[in-house]
C-alpha cells in the first residue's frame, strides 16, 4: 500500500518553529501521564505515545530523524525533572518510542482515506496498528516494571500493553480527525450549527455519565455506549473521537473516586477495564466513518446529477433550481443581479473540421477559462452544446459589462492543442441581461433577455458583448423566444 499524505498540512512555517511546537506538545503529554502516574507504579493514562503516533500519521514531514531525536530528549528530560533516575527515564523511553515506532511501521502504509478513518474497516485497521504499537512497547517496557517497581513480568506486560492500546485507541483517533480549517473557523462552523436538537445527544452523553456515578457497579462503564452512538450518528468525526476520549478518561478517573473499588495491585481489573473502554471507544469510531463515507458518497452522487460530466459546471436543470432560489433571494433584498448568455462562436467548424473529441475538449478549455476568471459567489451552467449561462449576484450593470468582456478577452487569448496537432481557438458572444432588484422578474425571463442580446452580439459581429435594454419591441420579441 503507498504511503499516505494527507491533502492538508499545517500552513509553511520555519523548521525552528515547527519542532518547537512540536517538542511543546510532546512535552505536555509527558507531564500530563507523569502527573496522573500513581506513586511506584506505571501511569494508566499516558498520553504521549498517542500524541506523538497521532503527529506523525497526520503530518508525515514530521517522520524523520530531527522528531524522533526531539521526542527522546524531551521524554527523558520530563521524567528527569520529575525524580525519575536516569535508567528508569532511559528505559521508559526506550519502551515509548518503540510502540510509537511499531505503530507507526504499520499505518503509515494505509492510504489516507484509510488513515482518516473514512472507510468501513478504517477502525479495524487502526486497532490493529494500535495493538502493534502496544505490543511493541511492552516487550521493551516490561522489563521496567520488574526492575524499577518489583511487580512479575506477565502482570507488567499486561498492564502495559493493555493501558498503550487504550491510550492509542483514544488519542490517535483524535489527531488524525483534526479539522483541516483553523480553530477559529471551526468554532464558527460549531456555533453556526448550535442548537438544542444538536445539542440533545450531548446532553444524553452527561446523563448517562451522572447515572454511572449514581448507580455505580461494573455495568457503569458501559452506560454511555448509547449516547455515544447517537453522537456519532449527529456529530462529525473529529466532534465524536474527542468525545470518546473525555468520557473514556473520566471513566478512569472514576476509579480515583471510588466508584469502583480499586487499587493499582488489581492488575486484573485495571487490564479488564483498559480492554473494555478500548472496545467502547471503537463503536462511536466505526459509526462515525461509515456515516462519513455514506456523506461523501452522497456528495459524489448529487454532483454527478447536478453537474455536467463534460465540462464540470452545473448542468440545466441544476443552474435553474440553484439560480432561481439566488434569483428570489436578491431579489427580496433589494440586489441588482445579472445574468448572462454565453455562446462560442463557430463551434459546428470545430466539430465538422476536427472531430466531436476536439469540440469537447474545447468546450473543457472553455468551461475553465470562464470559471477562473468569473467570481467564487457566481453560478455558470450549460444550458445546451456549446451555449452557457452565468448568473452574477449583487452587481451594477458595468460591473456585469466589465466581466463579460473579461470572458470574451480570456477566451479569446485560450489555445487548446489537439494530440494530432492542430492548436484551437475559440471566442464568444455574450448576451446581457441586469435587473436592479426593483422589479421581480423569474431566472427564465433574464434569460429570454439575455438571449435577445446574445442574438445582437451574434449580429454586430460575434467575439463582444451586448446588454438587453427594454422597449416595446424588444418586449414583443422576448416573448417570442
Amino acid at each position: 500500500m503507498p504511503r499516505s499524505t494527507f491533502a492538508y498540512s499545517p500552513r509553511p512555517v520555519s523548521l525552528t518553529v515547527y519542532f518547537i511546537g512540536f517538542a511543546l506538545c510532546l512535552l505536555l503529554a509527558c507531564l500530563t501521564g507523569i502527573l496522573a502516574r500513581p506513586t511506584g507504579f506505571l501511569s494508566s493514562f499516558w498520553p504521549a505515545n498517542g500524541v506523538l503516533l497521532g503527529m506523525l500519521l497526520r503530518w508525515p514531514e514530521l517522520a524523520q530523524r530531527t522528531s524522533w531525536l526531539i521526542a527522546s530528549a524531551v521524554f527523558v528530560l520530563a521524567d528527569l525533572v520529575t525524580g525519575s533516575s536516569l535508567l528508569a527515564a532511559v528505559w521508559l523511553t526506550a519502551a515509548n518510542l518503540t510502540g510509537v515506532a511499531c505503530g507507526w511501521w504499520f499505518l503509515q502504509r494505509l492510504d489516507t482515506a484509510q488513515l482518516q478513518l473514512r472507510q468501513q474497516t478504517s477502525v479495524l485497521y487502526l486497532l490493529a496498528g494500535c495493538v502493534i504499537a502496544a505490543a511493541g512497547a511492552s516487550l521493551v517496557g516490561a522489563g521496567a516494571g520488574v526492575h524499577l517497581f518489583a511487580s512479575h513480568w506477565l502482570q507488567s506486560a499486561l498492564m502495559w500493553f493493555s493501558t498503550e492500546l487504550m491510550n492509542f485507541m483514544l488519542i490517535v483517533p483524535v489527531i488524525l480527525s483534526l479539522p483541516e480549517c483553523s480553530p477559529r473557523r471551526w468554532l464558527s462552523r460549531v456555533e453556526s450549527r448550535v442548537s438544542w436538537k444538536l445539542l440533545l445527544p450531548l446532553l444524553f452523553v452527561l446523563a448517562t455519565e451522572y447515572a454511572a456515578l449514581a448507580l455505580g457497579g461494573p455495568g457503569a462503564m458501559a452506560f454511555s455506549v448509547p449516547a455515544l452512538l447517537w453522537c456519532a450518528l449527529s456529530y462529525s468525526l473529529f466532534t465524536t473521537a474527542l468525545l470518546g476520549l473525555v468520557v473514556c478518561t473520566w471513566k478512569v478517573a472514576t476509579l480515583s473516586m471510588g466508584i469502583i473499588d480499586f487499587t493499582p495491585a488489581d492488575v486484573e481489573l485495571m487490564v479488564s477495564l483498559c480492554f473494555g473502554l478500548t472496545l467502547l471507544s471503537m463503536g462511536p469510531l466505526a459509526v462515525a466513518g461509515a456515516q462519513l463515507q455514506r456523506a461523501e458518497q452522497l456528495q459524489r452522487l448529487n454532483r454527478a446529477a447536478s453537474h455536467d460530466s463534460l465540462t464540470d459546471v452545473l448542468a440545466r436543470g441544476a443552474f435553474m433550481d440553484q439560480g432561481q432560489r439566488l434569483l428570489e433571494r436578491l431579489q427580496h433584498e433589494g440586489s441588482p443581479v445579472a445574468v448572462l448568455m454565453l455562446d462560442l462562436d463557430h463551434f459546428k467548424r470545430v466539430n465538422d473540421s476536427h472531430g466531436h473529441a476536439a469540440g469537447d475538449a474545447l468546450l473543457r478549455a472553455c468551461a475553465k477559462t470562464m470559471l477562473r476568471v468569473s467570481r467564487p459567489q457566481d453560478l455558470l451552467g450549460r444550458i445546451g452544446g456549446e451555449e452557457f449561462a452565468m448568473l452574477l449576484p449583487g452587481v451594477p450593470a458595468a460591473a456585469a459589462e466589465q466581466i463579460a468582456t473579461r470572458i470574451c478577452a480570456a477566451v479569446r487569448s485560450q489555445r487548446v492543442a489537439l494530440r494530432d496537432g492542430p492548436v484551437l481557438r475559440a471566442t464568444v458572444s455574450v448576451g446581457i441581461a441586469w435587473n436592479g432588484g426593483g422589479t421581480a422578474q423569474t431566472l427564465e425571463e433574464l434569460l429570454r433577455r439575455a438571449d435577445i442580446a446574445l442574438y445582437d452580439a451574434k449580429a454586430a459581429g460575434r467575439d463582444g458583448w451586448q446588454r438587453h435594454h427594454a422597449s416595446p419591441a424588444r418586449a414583443a420579441l422576448a416573448a417570442q423566444v
